[in-house]
């Protein structure tokens, strides 16, 4: 009973924190290259400054523009080579990143205030028409701008999420009657390596990321995948990210907004993300009139890491159709 408490509680934990965690992260592509091969991709950097913010970006590849939204150097690592070949890719960071130095007091910080900083950062890069991509929490804000700024936005790209918040017992109901038994003896095992004398220790930081990696089986098809990766560069003003999730995104629903989304949505989920329930999306499909649903039969929260090749055929095809 005490392990499942814990386990439980942790779990909470890290829900509150998930997408945080892919705000926080700089995610390193699988076989992760070096800096130098990143290096013969970049073009151009450099800074927008915006309401009480500095926002920096990295441009790189060639193709249809694409602004990716949120802590620059994970959105580099996390998407391949290949796709370099085919979108002109603007990596833009945040606000709630940390070298962006928010000044804004947080209660001032809107949806319209994340929304109104990516259009400033396209007006000043020229770009007529982009789309936008977004992972986790991200895709919420990519939808959201096409919503708002229609007629700038040719194409949507979401990835690992949910049409609107659940409730940490719809992913509990998910994972119970789902998972297998190994899967369950997994993290039931990655939960026993880890006292709570240990995480009361740990920064909040380090303990999300504790949390998230104890919860492999939760989020990847392999339940024994290497996390280790991800973490590096991790960091972000959390008390923004915080208020991102926690307030901005509190009861968020793509069926509760007013006003269609029209562009081309390409939307990547994962079969064995049990965070993040791909059947959620069973009864939002219709909402997004030009929606391209994309199940990755072996993939979790990141299709684009797991199944990296399928993943850049379907949107590299999708891309040349719209």
């Amino acid at each position: 009973m005490k392990q499942r408490l814990n386990v439980s509680n942790n779990q909470k934990t890290l829900l509150l924190g998930l997408f945080i965690v892919f705000i926080l992260v700089g995610c390193a592509e699988k076989g992760a290259k070096t800096a130098k091969e990143y290096a013969q991709h970049q073009e151009t950097s450099g800074v927008v400054s915006v309401e009480g913010a500095e926002l920096h970006y990295i441009i790189e590849g060639t193709g249809t523009p694409c602004i990716g939204l949120g802590h620059s150097e994970s959105q580099r690592r996390i998407l391949s080579q290949e796709l370099r070949n085919h979108f002109r890719w603007v990596f833009m960071d945040l606000r709630h990143d940390p070298q962006s130095n928010s000044s804004l007091e947080i209660s001032k910080i809107t949806l319209d205030t994340y929304l109104d900083d990516i259009d400033k950062v396209r007006r000043t890069l020229g770009l007529d028409k982009t789309a936008v991509f977004g992972h986790s929490i991200h895709s919420y804000i990519a939808l959201e701008y096409a919503r708002k700024y229609p007629q700038n936005t040719s194409h949507v790209i979401m990835t690992g999420d949910t049409p609107y918040r659940i409730a940490v017992e719809v992913a509990d109901e998910f994972w119970e009657s789902d998972a297998s038994d190994e899967r369950k003896m997994i993290l039931k095992q990655n939960w026993e390596k880890i006292s709570e004398d240990e995480l009361s220790q740990m920064s909040p930081k380090e303990r999300v990321v504790k949390t998230y990696m104890a919860m492999t089986p939760k989020l990847f098809y392999d339940p024994r995948y290497d996390l280790s990766w991800i973490y590096e560069n991790a960091a972000s003003n959390r008390k923004i990210a915080n208020h991102l999730f926690q307030v901005i995104f509190k009861d968020y629903d793509i069926a509760k907004r007013s006003g269609r989304v029209e562009t081309p949505v390409f939307l990547a989920i994962g079969r064995y993300d049990y965070l993040c329930p791909y059947y959620t999306w069973d009864d939002r499909k219709d909402v997004l009139p030009n929606l391209s649903y994309n199940l990755f039969e072996k993939s979790g929260h990141f299709p684009m890491v797991e199944e990296q090749e399928l993943f850049d055929r379907k949107l590299i095809e999708w891309i040349k159709r719209h």
